[in-house]
């Protein structure tokens, strides 16, 4: 259950701004392991713009967000991947797991 820029999520960040609508795309470069620690340790959002080119204040979602919460359009299709709930690492986890368990029910 990952926000964090790793090869499953494109090598971004997927943080919320706002009301918390949809997870949007952060270039890694752009935030550091070190700065996201400080923001959440000290509870205040990172500026910074998405991919989608969007300008926001981010925060780190919480998990239900991270594993539910609608990715932006706009964000997914200007990295090539699919639009879809959860950040990429997380649908393909539930993925995975659902056809494990399709496959146990059989």
């Amino acid at each position: 259950m990952t926000a964090h820029p790793i090869p499953e999520n494109a090598g971004h960040w997927w943080l919320v701004c706002g009301k918390w609508r949809r997870l949007h795309a952060i270039h890694s470069a752009a935030i550091t392991a070190d700065q996201m620690r400080n923001a959440i340790d000290d509870n205040r959002p990172i500026p910074e713009r998405a991919a989608c080119g969007l300008r926001r204040r981010w925060w780190m979602p919480g998990v239900f967000s991270r594993l539910g919460r609608r990715r932006c359009t706009p964000c997914c299709h200007a990295l090539g991947i699919q639009p879809g709930y959860g950040t990429p690492a997380n649908e393909n986890h539930r993925e995975a797991t659902k056809t494990r368990q399709d496959g146990e029910q059989q």
